[in-house]
């Protein structure tokens, strides 16, 4: 499958869409784009879950089908909002979302509604209104894939599948570890009934079946090692490039397309792929909530050194960077609440000023890049929390020329 659903979903909503989203709940812009993505990512999810159960792919294949190709973002914030009327088809498609989010987390909708308020730092009062808007954006951008896509039943199943695999990571904390799928457990041998045990019937001397044995034996275990090494070749292979790059957790690797016959080798739902969308979507503008987080960056503990493992992010990014002379970026650094405000404060800027002076070495231009530190304000998760600390100590970006 091509076309990812979480970027189709992602299609639908530009700048203004999330502002005016953020306006009518009175949220952050970036609190309301992160917990769509969280919101989106836990149904994905959890309907991936549902996928080998008949009757509830049944009943998500049917809402799926009945859901509208086109839908007014605008009318659908009103209606979730109160802020104004729906009209017949909004208010149908809100009605299907939320037999969709039953359907979906069932008795753990409270527990899910918790986590994605804390995930996104968005009060708990604005978390079902995004959900509810969440479930009305899946259904239609899985609709429109099962349409354009002539998909089955069983191959939307498999699709849920294939893309909860790769947003792992854009769950709320808490939520990941629910996901991961157990080792299979070893069949247990079933000793034979005394009355099954067959009579003794002529054969040949036993010695010859010893001989056999001593040849075929070894055959055998060298036939079955071959299979089982180039099996196991094959499906570790792309985990294996995604973990060399620190890319788990953000899709396959896919190729990307720039300016100058440039082709750039990136994670599906990685930061380079989000940066590159906006960037080339014309109906995107600049806009000052509108941030992307780095996912490969890492530094020494409490230091503004870069680790070795970050080139290859930053060297994509200044690939595009180059791709697209026109376009001026602002690096923010974020910390945690944990210690002294000012010392955060200054860490914050020293390690966005790190992320600046390594894109001017890898040769964009200075005066295309801004640096500012932001210390620990504006958190995106739960500080009290080692994950949410984690998801808070982080380096953004945001387009401020295109």
């Amino acid at each position: 499958m091509a076309t990812s659903v979480f970027s189709s979903l992602f299609n639908m909503l530009d700048s203004s869409s999330i502002n005016e989203i953020a306006s009518r709940l009175a949220e952050p812009g970036r609190a309301v784009s992160r917990g769509l993505e969280a919101s989106t990512a836990s149904l994905i999810s959890y309907l991936a879950g549902r996928s080998s159960d008949p009757a509830s792919m049944n009943h998500t294949f049917r809402l799926v089908t009945e859901a509208p190709s086109d839908l007014n973002v605008s009318n659908l914030a009103s209606a979730v909002t109160g802020s104004g009327g729906a009209s017949s088809t909004t208010a149908s498609l809100l009605d299907s979302g939320k037999k969709i989010i039953s359907l979906a987390f069932g008795s753990d909708q409270s527990s899910i509604l918790s986590a994605i308020g804390k995930s996104a730092g968005l009060r708990a009062s604005s978390v079902p209104s995004l959900l509810s808007m969440a479930a009305a954006l899946l259904m239609t951008a899985l609709g429109r894939l099962v349409r354009g896509e002539h998909l089955s039943q069983e191959q939307l199943g498999g699709l849920l599948v294939d893309e909860s695999a790769g947003i792992k990571g854009l769950l709320p904390a808490g939520l990941q570890d629910q996901f991961e799928r157990p080792a299979p457990a070893a069949a247990t041998a079933r000793p034979l009934a005394i009355g099954s045990i067959p009579d003794p019937r002529p054969s040949s001397p036993s010695w010859l079946w010893v001989i056999a044995a001593l040849f075929l034996i070894p055959l055998l275990m060298w036939l079955f090692n071959r299979a089982h090494v180039r099996q196991v070749t094959r499906v570790t292979q792309a985990a294996v490039e995604r973990a060399r790059l620190g890319a788990t957790g953000l899709g396959n690797f896919v190729i990307r397309n720039l300016p100058g016959n440039v082709q750039l080798k990136v994670p599906q739902l990685g930061v380079e792929s989000r940066l590159l969308e906006f960037i080339q979507d014309p109906s995107k503008n600049v806009d000052e909530v509108i941030w992307f987080d780095f996912d490969r960056l890492l530094f020494n503990t409490n230091s503004a050194e870069l680790q070795p493992a970050s080139r290859e992010q930053l060297g994509n990014i200044a690939t595009i960077l180059k791709a697209y002379p026109d376009v001026h970026i602002k690096v923010g650094g974020y910390t945690d609440n944990t210690g002294d405000p000012q010392h955060n404060l200054k860490l914050s800027q020293d390690r966005a000023d790190a992320v600046v002076r390594e894109l001017v070495d890898l040769g964009v231009k200075p005066e295309r890049l801004e640096s500012q530190g932001y210390g620990d304000q504006y958190p995106v998760a739960d500080n009290s929390t080692a994950e949410g600390r984690a998801k808070n100590r982080r380096i953004s970006m945001r387009v401020t020329q295109k």
